[in-house]
């Protein structure tokens, strides 16, 4: 689904910020909010594994950057996003953002921390 990618688009991630999955909350194709377990005031409430940019976004964007340091923690993905796409030009994949392709994965337990005790999200997602 990468490869359709005309500027910036964006999917569920499963298995991080201490949840089953984050994922953009879509309407009528656009992205309109985030559920995160992490900080949701975030311009981009996502995960490094959860966008994909396309190279002629890279290239019309060369002062862009993402920054290793310099950034608050857990701003890196907003701080560098900020600088090439707004939200409302982001293209929404995995059928709107309902199923979870990617998953972070560390080589160490899974914490399900945030995980709410009685699932919130308003689609059924299997992880």
């Amino acid at each position: 689904q990468m490869r359709t990618t005309r500027k910036v688009s964006v999917w569920p991630v499963g298995l991080v910020g201490g949840r089953r999955y984050e994922r953009p909350l879509v309407e009528n194709g656009k992205v309109v909010g985030w559920y995160t377990g992490w900080r949701a005031d975030r311009p981009f409430a996502i995960d490094m594994a959860g966008f994909a940019v396309s190279l002629q976004v890279i290239l019309s964007h060369p002062k862009a950057v993402f920054k290793r340091r310099g950034s608050q923690p857990g701003m890196q993905e907003s701080d560098f996003l900020k600088q090439i796409t707004t939200v409302e030009e982001l293209e929404p994949k995995a059928n709107n953002c309902t199923k979870v392709l990617v998953w972070h994965t560390r080589t160490e337990k899974v914490n399900l921390a945030n995980e709410p005790k009685y699932h919130l999200d308003t689609v059924n997602i299997e992880v």
